[in-house]
């Protein structure tokens, strides 16, 4: 394992036998409390894919587990998931194998998507905790419903049981089936055919030392490359609200109109983070909406 220091208090984590990173971004980033985990495909450290969902669907774990054992710990330390399918009719498979090796505590949200670099099937995110017994957040479980009313009011109700409010929200993504407004992730599908699901995190104070802002979309016009700055100056001016600036940041989520737009938009997104890269997580929602909506959409988490 290598561990570089960073501008700020996180480690860049890098094992030995991980997979190689494909974009610019670190395979797992240690925060002290908190283990941050890159978006894990199928491929192994030679960039094959095994055959079989079943097959591939363990080379993902299995490429999440290298990097928290490269950081120390388990999969029974991980307290937040973020599942991205290809095709959710997979769903009942990988379930089983998630099951077998995800702790039941953790809260997740299934998702499923057009498209992931490198032609994934299956793609893992987590955030792991050093400490089970102690914590200043809560990592509500994500929530679903067909309509947004449905889903939020669910979300109050896992606000209620942990003895918060909305107020106390830190955090929410909200993911909406082929959604087009601006604070929505858009998605290809949903479990139990949802249309709408909220991952949050909330806490009784804020933590000190950390930052959360909710996904933000670029302008819809402009060239990919153009878009991704358009949605780095929103991504900005929201950190800079909360004291933080990009060098803070120590996980981002891309959503990008087409894949094939990578390069052009790792071209760009690596300019902002010249010394620190956070993790990240990138997958094409939907088909390509092209001209007709944003090309790009960042959510972060920043931590000092």
């Amino acid at each position: 394992m290598t561990m570089t220091a960073l501008a700020a208090d996180p480690k860049v984590i890098v094992p030995v036998n991980g997979v190689p990173p494909v974009g610019p971004y670190s395979p797992g980033l240690d925060a002290g409390a908190y283990i941050y985990v890159s978006g894990q495909g199928v491929r192994n450290s030679q960039s094959q894919m095994p055959e079989g969902i079943e097959a591939q669907t363990k080379q993902c774990i299995e490429n999440v587990r290298v990097i928290l054992d490269a950081a120390g710990l388990k999969l029974d330390s991980v307290v937040q998931v973020q599942l991205y399918l290809a095709d959710l009719k997979n769903l009942p498979v990988v379930e089983k194998l998630y099951a077998a090796a995800f702790p039941k505590s953790a809260a997740r949200v299934t998702l499923g998507v057009a498209r992931m670099p490198t032609d994934t099937t299956v793609e893992i995110t987590v955030v792991a905790k050093r400490d089970a017994g102690a914590g200043d957040r809560v990592f509500l479980p994500a929530v679903y419903g067909k309509s947004a009313k449905e889903a939020e009011a669910k979300l109050g109700a896992e606000l209620k049981k942990a003895g918060l409010r909305t107020k106390n929200l830190l955090y929410a993504n909200r993911y909406v089936v082929g959604g087009t407004g601006l604070g929505q992730v858009p998605m290809n599908a949903l479990p139990d055919g949802a249309t709408h699901a909220v991952l949050g995190i909330a806490a009784k104070r804020a933590p000190a030392g950390m930052a959360f802002c909710e996904v933000v979309a670029s302008e819809a016009k402009g060239t990919v490359e153009e878009q991704t700055t358009s949605a780095f100056g929103k991504l900005k001016a929201c950190l800079e609200t909360k004291g933080f600036g990009l060098a803070n940041i120590v996980a981002t989520n891309v959503y990008v109109d087409d894949i094939n737009d990578f390069a052009k938009m790792n071209g760009v997104y690596a300019t902002f983070f010249p010394v620190q890269k956070p993790t990240r997580t990138t997958v094409q929602p939907l088909a390509p909406a092209g001209a007709k909506g944003s090309l790009v959409r960042l959510s972060a988490v920043a931590s000092k």
